[in-house]
């Protein structure tokens, strides 16, 4: 399949295919003039080659629900792949790639990305990435949050168009918003959770909002009946099967502002998940 992309937060990558071959590239960010062309454009909804993957039915269902900046159409990768050269269109897709120095690790991306004529899809100017899961990990990871991903993109892609807005992006800058956690109760998932802070009670004297450890079904229809009153945390971790790569940690409001942004790679002293360290930091801006 080519449909694979760039990170947003990171300079170079390796990108993961079926066949084993992987390459160095730069990230190619989007130009004030390709950010203005986006609003001007067509929003092409790459399915993913893989037909019994559960991303494919989600972010269909996502877009027609929440996507309003740009007329849209859903589309097969073959499509994409006749298509991509075309600036009057952008993407939304999911890419698999290996962070340069972590081999042996490969993460799912959700991507916003223009067309444009180039030789490799992955020179395509990024507009947003989003990590969403390690490859291999199991769909429910991930699939219950996109709706909020989709959301997250407008929101982003509409800042983009402030004259201030300045190129590489990073997701940390969406720290600011932490303080709007105050009077929303944080929904979590015991899996997403470091050994540290797997408890309520353990949370609690680091972190004086509210927060339940809840499940997927939970999650899911906070956000489908767009909670006011609600944030998620979404985790980005290998499961219980490894201890290497990063683990991403990612707060949204079910209306789609992220309120916090971080990672770090994983060790002995930091392992996957929501760490105390995460639940010190963004109780300290909610007081």
């Amino acid at each position: 399949m080519k449909t694979l992309k760039t990170i947003a937060c990171i300079s170079f990558l390796i990108l993961c295919t079926t066949g084993g071959y992987a390459q160095f590239k730069k990230v190619t960010y989007a130009s004030k003039q390709q950010i203005e062309a986006f609003f001007k454009s067509k929003t092409m909804i790459v399915m993913d080659a893989n037909p019994v993957i559960g991303y494919n039915i989600v972010i269909a269902d996502a877009v027609k629900k929440y996507w309003t900046l740009t007329p849209f159409e859903i589309i097969t990768s073959e499509k994409f792949d006749e298509i991509y050269t075309d600036p009057s269109l952008s993407f939304i897709f999911l890419s698999r790639l290996e962070l340069k120095k972590e081999t042996d690790v490969c993460y799912l991306y959700m991507n916003v990305v223009m067309g444009a004529k180039v030789k490799d899809i992955t020179s395509l100017p990024e507009l947003l990435s989003l990590p969403l899961a390690y490859t291999g990990v199991d769909e429910d990871n991930y699939v219950d949050k996109l709706p909020l991903m989709v959301r997250f993109a407008q929101i982003h892609l509409e800042r983009m168009k402030n004259k201030n807005f300045r190129m590489p992006y990073s997701l940390k800058d969406y720290n600011s918003n932490a303080k709007l956690l105050k009077n929303k109760t944080l929904l979590v998932k015991e899996s997403d959770l470091s050994p540290e802070v797997n408890t309520l009670e353990k949370i609690q004297k680091l972190y004086p909002g509210k927060i339940r450890i809840t499940d997927s079904e939970t999650i899911m229809q906070a956000i489908e009946n767009k909670e006011a009153d609600v944030a998620v945390l979404h985790q980005v971790g290998p499961g219980e099967n490894e201890n290497n790569g990063r683990s991403y940690r990612l707060i949204f409001g079910t209306d789609g502002i992220l309120h916090y942004y971080n990672y770090l790679t994983i060790s002995q002293r930091y392992p996957a998940g929501m760490l105390a360290r995460d639940f010190r930091w963004v109780g300290d801006h909610i007081k």
